[in-house]
C-alpha cells in the first residue's frame, strides 16, 4: 500500500488565493500538505522558529516584503532547505539573480504544471545535500577524533598540548601529561576476540573521561594507548590523578555479561621539569609509561637517568644513514584489484628495512625518523628506483600501475619532478604506469611549493592519489584544488562498514569523488563482506588481505599469474 508523502510547506505569499492554488496543485500531485502562509519578516521569523519545514515557496514581489529578503532570512537558518519562487512578475534577469543567491528554481504562476516535478526534484536534491554535509562533517570530526571511543585522537591532543604548553609558559603555571597503556591487552584480543577488545577500549575511555575535570583532555593515541592532558597540574597532582584513573579502571569491566579485570601502566611528564614542547612531553611521558610497565608499579614519573630513548634515537639515525648506503631497504607489494572485474590494476609499494640486528622493520619503526632528519628524500628515491625496476616492462593482461607513497617533505624538493622523469626514462616506463600517493594534509607545509610540484607531476602524466582520505584536515571540496586522479578511503572507515556506522560516509565519499572525476580505492579490505559492500556502494578498486598479503615482487607477480589462470584477470 502506497503511503502519501507528507510535505511541510512554508508559503511566503501575500495572496491567499495564490497560496491556495499552490497547495491544491501539490495535493493533486499526491502530497499530504501541511502549510503555513506568511507575508512579513516577523511572521516568517516566527514560522522558522516554530518548526522545521520541508520546502519554502515564495512570491517574488509582495507589498512591504521581498522574496529575496525572505530567501536571505531563510538561508541564515538553513543552507539546504529547498526554495522555489512561484511568481507572476519575475523576469528572466531577476530569476537568474535569485538563483545565484540561493533559490533552487522559479516557476511562473501561469505554469503550475511544473510545480510538482520541481518540488520532487528539489526534495530529492536537498536530501542528497544534507547527507553530503553530514558525511563531510563526520569526516572532518574524525580527522580529530577516534572513531571507536569518540575521544580526541593524536592530532587533536597534539594541538591542545601545544596550546596548553604555550599558556603554561606564558602564565608560569605547571602542566602534566599522562600516557597510559593497558597491560595484557593483546591477550584480551587473542582470547576473547577483537569485538571484546573494542568494548574494553570503549569502557576504559568512558571511565577515564568520568574521572577528569572539564578542562582536562583524554585522548586515544592508538591501539590500547591513551593520553591525559592536565592543565595547571604539578607532579604531585598528576600522580594523584593517575592513581584515581587506575582505581577507576581496575574496577571489573562487564564484557559480554562477564566481569573482566583490567590493569594499566601510567607514565607522567610535567612542564617545565621534563620539557617545554608537545613532542618532548609526549616522548618523556611515553618513556615513563614503559618504566612503569617494567617496574610493575602502575605509575612512574619521567626519570632522565633511566631514559635510553635519546641514545636509542641517535643510534637509529646513524643506522638509518648506513642502511641507505648499504641498500638494506626492500619492497613488498600489495595488489590493487578492480572490484567488478577482478582484474589487478596496480600494486602499492611498501618499504621494509632489513635491519642487521633487529630483523625486518615496518615503516612505523623508521619513517617518522626519516622525515624528521631529512633522510626521507633519499629513501623515497630508493623506493621509486626499486619499484620501477621491479615492475617496468612486466607483461600483464592489463596495464599495471605501481603506487609509491610520498612524504610532505618530498614535495618541498623542487627537483622531485625531474628525478621522477629520470627514473621513468631509465626504466622505460610510461608516466601513467606510476602513481604517487600523498596525504590530504600535504599542502599544510609550504602550500605554494607543494602545489607547484604536484602540478608539474600531473602535467607529466603521473597519476596522483590522495591516501588515507578522511583522516586529515580536509573536506571533499578541498580536492578540487588538487590535480589528483584517485582517492583512497582510509581503512578505518572500511573496517566499520559491517556495523553500518560509516556506510553513509563511504557512500557519500564515493559519489562525490566520482562527481569530481576521481577513481575511488578502498583500503584494508579483509573479508568477502567488506568486498561486497564496497562493490555495492560503487567503489572502483580495493586492496587488502582479502585479496593478498604484501609480498616481494616475484611472489606478487606469481599471485597475479595465478589469478589470471583462475579466470579472474
Amino acid at each position: 500500500m502506497d503511503v502519501t508523502p507528507r510535505l511541510r510547506l512554508l508559503l511566503i505569499e501575500d495572496s491567499e488565493d495564490d497560496a491556495a492554488l499552490v497547495v491544491r496543485a501539490l495535493v493533486r500531485g499526491g502530497y499530504d500538505v501541511t502549510s503555513e502562509r506568511v507575508d512579513t519578516p516577523a511572521t516568517l521569523r516566527a514560522a522558522l522558529n516554530r518548526q522545521a519545514w520541508d520546502i519554502a515557496i515564495a512570491d517574488y514581489t509582495m507589498p512591504g516584503f521581498s522574496g529575496t529578503v525572505a530567501l536571505q532570512m531563510l538561508r541564515e537558518r538553513d543552507a539546504d532547505l529547498p526554495f522555489i519562487f512561484v511568481s507572476g512578475t519575475i523576469g528572466e534577469d531577476s530569476a537568474v539573480a535569485a538563483m545565484k543567491v540561493g533559490a533552487h528554481d522559479y516557476i511562473m504562476k501561469g505554469n503550475l504544471k511544473r510545480l510538482v516535478p520541481a518540488v520532487e526534484r528539489e526534495l530529492r536534491d536537498a536530501s542528497v545535500r544534507r547527507e553530503r554535509r553530514r558525511a563531510e562533517q563526520r569526516i572532518a570530526y574524525l580527522a580529530y577524533h577516534d572513531a571507536l571511543t569518540d575521544l580526541p585522537n593524536r592530532s587533536l591532543l597534539h594541538d591542545r598540548l601545544e596550546q596548553a604548553a604555550r599558556a603554561a609558559n606564558r602564565d608560569s603555571k605547571p602542566l602534566a601529561l599522562l600516557v597510559m597503556d593497558l597491560d595484557g591487552f593483546k591477550e584480551i584480543n587473542d582470547t576473547l576476540g577483537h569485538h571484546a577488545g573494542d568494548r574494553v577500549l570503549q569502557q576504559v575511555a568512558s571511565r577515564v573521561r568520568g574521572t577528569l575535570r572539564e578542562a582536562d583532555t583524554v585522548a586515544r593515541l592508538g591501539g590500547d594507548e591513551f593520553a591525559i592532558l592536565l592543565p595547571s597540574t604539578d607532579i604531585d597532582g598528576a600522580i594523584l590523578a593517575a592513581q584515581k584513573v587506575l582505581q577507576e579502571i581496575e574496577r571489573p569491566l562487564l564484557i559480554d555479561q562477564r566481569p573482566l579485570a583490567v590493569r594499566a601502566s601510567v607514565g607522567v611528564a610535567c612542564f617545565p621539569e621534563h620539557g617545554a614542547s608537545a613532542e618532548t612531553l609526549l616522548q618523556k611521558a611515553d618513556v615513563a609509561m614503559y618504566l612503569a610497565k617494567s617496574d610493575r608499579q602502575g605509575i612512574a614519573v619521567y626519570a632522565p637517568d633511566r631514559d635510553r630513548h635519546t641514545h636509542r634515537r641517535l643510534t637509529l639515525i646513524a643506522e638509518l644513514r648506513q642502511a641507505l648506503d648499504a641498500r638494506q631497504f626492500v619492497l613488498e607489494y600489495q595488489p590493487i584489484v578492480h572490484l567488478r572485474t577482478g582484474v589487478v590494476v596496480g600494486v602499492e609499494a611498501l618499504v621494509r628495512w632489513n635491519h642487521p640486528q633487529h630483523g625486518r622493520l615496518l615503516p612505523g619503526d623508521f619513517i617518522e625518523l626519516a622525515e624528521q632528519t631529512g633522510l626521507i628524500n633519499p629513501l623515497t628515491m630508493i623506493v621509486l628506483d626499486t619499484a620501477l625496476n621491479e615492475w617496468a616492462g612486466v607483461d600483464t593482461l592489463t596495464p599495471l600501475t605501481v603506487s609509491v607513497n610520498l612524504s610532505p617533505r618530498n614535495l618541498q624538493d623542487p627537483e622531485l619532478p625531474q628525478r621522477v622523469g629520470d627514473f621513468l626514462k631509465a626504466h622505460g616506463a610510461a608516466p601513467s604506469a606510476l602513481a604517487l600517493e600523498i596525504t590530504e594534509n600535504i599542502l599544510l607545509t609550504d602550500p605554494a611549493r607543494s602545489m607547484d610540484c604536484l602540478q608539474r607531476l600531473h602535467a607529466m602524466g603521473v597519476r596522483l592519489v590522495i591516501d588515507d582520505f578522511g583522516t586529515g584536515y580536509s573536506s571533499l571540496s578541498y580536492l578540487r584544488r588538487l590535480p589528483v586522479n584517485e582517492l583512497k578511503i582510509d581503512r578505518s572507515f572500511i573496517a566499520d562498514l559491517s556495523s553500518g556506522r560509516d556506510d553513509v560516509i563511504v557512500r557519500s565519499t564515493i559519489e562525490l569523488a566520482h562527481n569530481l572525476g576521481l577513481t575511488v580505492v578502498g583500503e584494508g579490505v579483509e573479508s568477502a563482506a567488506m568486498h561486497d559492500q564496497l562493490m555495492a556502494l560503487g567503489c572502483d578498486t580495493a586492496q587488502g588481505r582479502y585479496f593478498a598479503e604484501p609480498a616481494p615482487a616475484a611472489q606478487t607477480r606469481g599471485w597475479i599469474v595465478r589469478q589470471g589462470a583462475l579466470g579472474l584477470l
